[in-house]
């Protein structure tokens, strides 16, 4: 519209300056809102702002989403007081609710992330050391969650109960150098019908790297070591939504490498 009445000002002679004025205004008021309406539609969640002690800086947990219904682009923005656009200093693809920045001083930033999800060694995406005069420091937490939860807690006691399998069994020179079946320890904790999510969570809270194999199978593996290596391999099969599918089977096994 603003273009247009620009552009037909020139035929209109008397009123040329006064078309061009507010074609001009009309362009210059449409961009910002369109850019802005723009940004807004791929924001997802944006959670509260945490304030430095001295108020002077803020850091606030940003989820954009990119249009994968399975990923996430999460970031944390820092900024002064009196800086208008943030900063990104933290950038991962986890879940935006397990990123949490705690001031532990005026000038320094603790970003704690859940590590275990994606198991690509550039996790996270980028974490800035320096903001301004701010130190910025990003501290990676053992398993998914941040916070113990219910799922978190049945996580580390099906880790437990995999370790036990494995230390029993290294006890009494059992390994054939076959692999070891643990899909009736997995079964105990994610059974056929449970939610995709609760079962990913429930793997990720054990220690399991979790990748995306195919658009319903994901595959978890963590090692231990001793005399012998062992790699402790899941499977997960479901079907469904992200956020509503469930869990069709699920698989273990143990591979024992010795030297």
């Amino acid at each position: 519209m603003g273009w247009r009445l620009f552009r037909s000002a020139k035929t209109w002679p008397s009123y040329q300056k006064l078309g061009r004025i507010c074609g001009a205004f009309i362009l210059i008021v449409a961009l910002p809102l369109l850019a802005m309406y723009g940004c807004a539609a791929r924001l997802a969640y944006r959670f509260a702002p945490t304030s430095s002690p001295d108020g002077k800086h803020t850091a606030r947990v940003t989820e954009l989403n990119a249009g994968a219904m399975d990923s996430f682009h999460t970031s944390v923005e820092v900024r002064s007081r009196w800086q208008i656009y943030p900063d990104e200093v933290f950038s991962s693809t986890g879940d935006p609710r397990e990123v949490e920045p705690k001031w532990a001083t005026n000038s320094e930033l603790v970003i704690r992330y859940a590590s275990g999800f994606p198991s690509d060694p550039d996790y996270p995406t980028s974490c800035e050391r320096q903001f301004k005069t701010v130190k910025i420091t990003c501290e990676p937490v053992a398993g998914y969650a941040l916070h113990p939860t219910s799922t978190s807690l049945r996580g580390l006691q099906l880790r437990t109960e995999i370790d036990q399998r494995y230390r029993e069994l290294s006890e009494a020179h059992a390994f054939s150098g076959n692999a070891i079946q643990i899909t009736d320890v997995l079964q105990t904790y994610i059974s056929e019908g449970t939610s995709y999510l609760e079962a990913l969570r429930t793997l990720m809270a054990a220690g399991f790297l979790v990748n995306r194999q195919s658009p319903n199978q994901d595959v978890g593996q963590y090692s231990l070591r001793s005399t012998c290596r062992a790699d402790v391999n899941a499977v997960l099969y479901w079907h469904g939504p992200v956020d509503s599918g469930a869990v069709q089977k699920v698989n273990g096994w143990i591979v024992v490498t010795c030297p």
